[in-house]
């Protein structure tokens, strides 16, 4: 018998007013977790939110009005984030407040994009997770970093991970030449004339597929790897 963990332990400073809305959320998450009787009793529900949290998850189907808040959640019909949220006030900010998240079954996608749309104030932020296990059993342990901002949520190697200084190549696997590198002015060829790109530029671009291959990224070395650190 051995029991797993998804464990996070992280601080934000954010807005006071914004974290207001904490409580509701979990409030929201209960009900659902509890269930409506019908259609009728969800909306009704939805209906007594603050004006803020219908502004933020509209009922865009009445027949299922928290259909863009559970989305968030990896199980939309018992949705849960998994971690406690403790709100203090930020004594070198006046209006601010000071958010610890923790918990030791945490949903750490689900917890990353509630907090990306609930607190504006905070982002971008970093947090990593682990995965845990009682015992020690093979390939029971993991995790990860991921960055929050206000376009995406960028996973991470590391949280010391500069998104600036990344040099990507976009990569294709030819049944044929093997593997073909993307350029900028060519299309795919070789390495040698590949695009650098750094992380923030890859979210940006969109290349074209091959045939049915989406194409996959890979990260450079740095040059002191290849040529040896230059005095």
């Amino acid at each position: 018998m051995a029991d797993y963990y998804t464990q996070t332990a992280f601080a934000l400073r954010v807005d006071a007013a914004e974290a207001k809305i904490l409580p509701e959320i979990d409030d929201v998450i209960d009900a659902i977790q509890t269930g409506f009787e019908n259609p009728e009793e969800a909306l009704a529900f939805w209906a007594s939110c603050s004006q803020r949290f219908r502004q933020l998850f509209p009922a865009n189907d009445p027949r299922q009005p928290f259909e863009r808040f559970t989305t968030l959640f990896s199980d939309e019909t018992y949705p849960s984030h998994g971690a406690e949220i403790t709100c203090s006030p930020d004594p070198a900010n006046e209006g601010g407040a000071i958010l610890d998240v923790s918990g030791d079954s945490v949903d750490p996608y689900a917890m990353a994009g509630l907090l990306r749309i609930l607190l504006p104030s905070g982002l971008p932020f970093r947090f990593g997770w682990a995965e845990t296990c009682s015992r020690m059993r093979v390939d029971s342990f993991g995790g990860g970093f991921v960055e929050v901002n206000a376009e995406r949520i960028v996973p991470l190697h590391s949280l010391g991970q500069d998104l600036d200084r990344q040099h990507l190549v976009a990569v294709v696997k030819d049944p044929a030449c093997g593997l073909l590198f993307w350029n900028n002015a060519e299309g795919f060829g070789p390495l040698k004339a590949a695009t650098v790109f750094t992380q923030r530029e890859a979210d940006a671009v969109r290349l074209p597929y091959t045939g049915s291959v989406a194409p996959g990224w890979l990260e450079l070395p740095p040059l002191g790897a290849l040529l040896g650190e230059i005095a």
